[in-house]
């Protein structure tokens, strides 16, 4: 759950884990089936079989109710193993790639990488609930490499997030139907780093 859900659930009368579950999985199947634009609070309450005011009683609004379901699909941020550069990168392509195992959560992501630029409310909200503390993570994995001696230290670390995640992501967003394998990964994140590491 992202961060932004927990400060808005706070007050309010006490939950039902049983509504919550509903509404995140009636906005997955609603994203999947009808894209952004057809994902709506009337829509996920019909789906979920609950009224609208248990909807914002929980979320401040739409965008937040879609950035938990596409967030809970990712699971949360991975715990770094922090034994070298190689396996923390490849613990977070393996989270990147999470979420992808149905055919419907592999849908969700399709319809939201292609239409997230005409939401630019939603986007923003998602690149800082769900993407900041991924690159964030990626980020402190990259200076602790330089202070262990494995990179360069006269690298961009805002330019190099980019560098060892861009071809996880470049490939899942060109193959939505596809789950990347292990072997995949590695060769993605060998691959980036082959040409930053320390020579």
């Amino acid at each position: 759950m992202t961060e932004i859900a927990r400060v808005e659930r706070r007050s309010g009368r006490p939950r039902s884990e049983g509504a919550d579950r509903a509404i995140i999985d009636a906005t997955l199947d609603l994203l999947a089936e009808s894209g952004i634009a057809g994902t709506t609070i009337e829509g996920i309450a019909a789906r979920a079989g609950v009224g609208k005011t248990t909807i914002y009683r929980r979320w401040k609004g739409l965008e937040s109710v879609i950035c938990d379901a596409v967030a809970e699909l990712k699971g949360p941020p991975p715990t770094l193993p922090g034994t070298s550069l190689r396996d923390d990168l490849l613990a977070l392509a393996e989270a990147a790639a999470r979420g992808r195992e149905s055919a419907r959560d592999r849908k969700v992501y399709a319809c939201f990488i292609g239409e997230m630029a005409r939401y630019p409310a939603l986007d923003a909200q998602y690149r800082e609930s769900v993407i900041g503390p991924r690159r964030a993570l990626t980020q402190a994995a990259l200076q602790r490499a330089i202070e262990r001696g494995e990179l360069r230290d006269d690298l961009d670390l805002d330019l190099l997030a980019e560098i060892v995640t861009a071809p996880t992501l470049h490939w899942m967003l060109h193959n939505p139907d596809r789950i990347p394998t292990r072997e995949l990964l590695e060769q993605f994140v060998d691959g980036a780093l082959h040409g930053v590491g320390r020579q």
